[in-house]
């Protein structure tokens, strides 16, 4: 007999996806630097991308919470609350 929930599906990590999107923003920045003549910053660089992860990071944040549902939202007249 499985353990597992039915409906209950995987969801992708928000640190997982953030810190992805930072490391090909990073070498795609190296090989454009590479194949055009681009003097890139890496001071600048650096910044953008650690206000861009913060701001990332905490939107994910607030987004997940107000998707998952709390006690109070669930209704105590419904017998089978406790078996969903």
């Amino acid at each position: 007999m499985s353990t597992v929930k039915n409906g209950t599906g995987r969801h992708p990590r928000l640190l997982t996806i953030v810190w992805g999107s930072v490391i090909l923003v990073v070498a795609s920045l190296l090989l454009v630097s590479q194949v055009v003549d681009l003097s890139i910053d890496p001071v600048i660089v650096a910044l953008g991308l650690l206000v861009g992860v913060g701001l990332a990071l905490v939107a994910g944040g607030i987004l997940s919470l107000r998707k998952k549902p709390t006690a109070d939202d669930r209704k105590d007249d419904d017998p089978l609350s406790g078996y969903r």
